[in-house]
């Protein structure tokens, strides 16, 4: 039986920064590529479940640009490159840093790809460009839902409440919009499609961190909040939910996105809350239990003077 969260666990980094790109970010776009898709739905939401709608997918080259201007020496850890997943490749990996001393590649404690660097005062640019194709997974349309004691340890920690997503305070929702619900699949879907309906999507809208309650008392946000709000939703009724945050073939403005994975069916499921989007070839970056534990570049120190950000992904023509 599904029960609720709780304990609530608060997490509050000790950072002068996050910033989250799309979700918040304090980086200013300069330009775009779009991108086409054919990644099908079997219908109207925007529920991906392994990326495998489509029988063709395509290959993306994504580029990301930093341009900083720093009034001091100030260490920073950036997550802009992708990891190795079951569900995607990566190839034709490069990365440029210029202003950077003391650099230091490493994986956090989700696998994420990090790097620390000491960014000189003045200007400095990180550049992060690679090849990124999704792999086809089969349907998880019927996944079940997994009991706690069934579950690997490595998937508990997403159970909890965390900073962005109080999954304790969310039970009574829930239950309310899962009534006739089947445990599992069944239940994301309609969260998703909750979600969908609530909220209309405007980037923009939303730009600092705001919790999954905060977002609940608005009816516009961004990818973020959806993303808090989905994952909390299956928190509090014991379905493990991750934050993923990474890019997505299509989207305009183009910027880095965020989306949700479920754990149901002894694997996990991707899913995508914000509405009104078309569906596109995905590619993660990182994971984490909220936006907090995903910042595509955290600072210790002082804002930087001047900050932008490039981003462009784009359909690679077959070799």
């Amino acid at each position: 039986m599904q029960g609720a969260v709780l304990t609530k666990l608060c997490v509050m980094p000790n950072l002068a920064a996050h910033l989250l790109g799309s979700m918040g970010s304090r980086f200013s776009r300069v330009g775009t590529l779009k991108t086409s898709n054919t990644l099908g739905l079997d219908d109207d939401q925007s529920l991906y479940s392994g990326f495998n709608a489509s029988s063709e997918i395509e290959l993306l080259a994504v580029t990301t640009e930093l341009s900083l201007v720093l009034d001091c020496d100030t260490p920073m850890i950036f997550k802009l490159v992708p990891s190795q997943r079951p569900d995607q490749v990566i190839k034709a990996l490069t990365f440029d840093l210029v202003g950077g001393l003391e650099e230091t590649h490493f994986a956090d404690g989700h696998g994420n790809q990090c790097m620390r660097a000491l960014m000189s005062k003045g200007a400095s640019s990180l550049r992060v460009s690679f090849e990124g194709q999704q792999i086809a997974a089969a349907s998880t349309s019927l996944g079940h839902f997994v009991p706690i004691q069934a579950l690997p340890v490595d998937v508990l920690p997403f159970l909890q409440p965390s900073r962005y997503c109080e999954a304790d305070q969310f039970l009574k929702i829930t239950r309310e919009v899962l009534s006739g619900t089947s445990p599992g699949y069944e239940q994301v879907a309609r969260i998703c499609s909750f979600v969908q309906n609530k909220f209309s999507y405007e980037p923009g809208s939303s730009r600092t961190p705001r919790s999954a309650l905060d977002a609940m008392q608005d009816t516009a946000g961004v990818c973020r909040d959806f993303a808090h709000v989905s994952i909390a939703m299956l928190r509090s009724i014991s379905i493990p939910a991750r934050y993923v945050v990474g890019y997505l073939g299509g989207l305009q403005p183009q910027d880095v996105h965020a989306r949700g994975e479920a754990y149901v069916g002894n694997r996990w499921v991707a899913f995508d809350a914000t509405p009104g989007l078309a569906p596109g070839e995905r590619i993660a970056i990182a994971i984490g239990r909220d936006a907090a534990e995903v910042a595509i570049m955290d600072q210790f120190g002082p804002l930087p003077s001047s900050s932008q950000m490039r981003v462009s992904v784009r359909v690679q023509d077959p070799a």
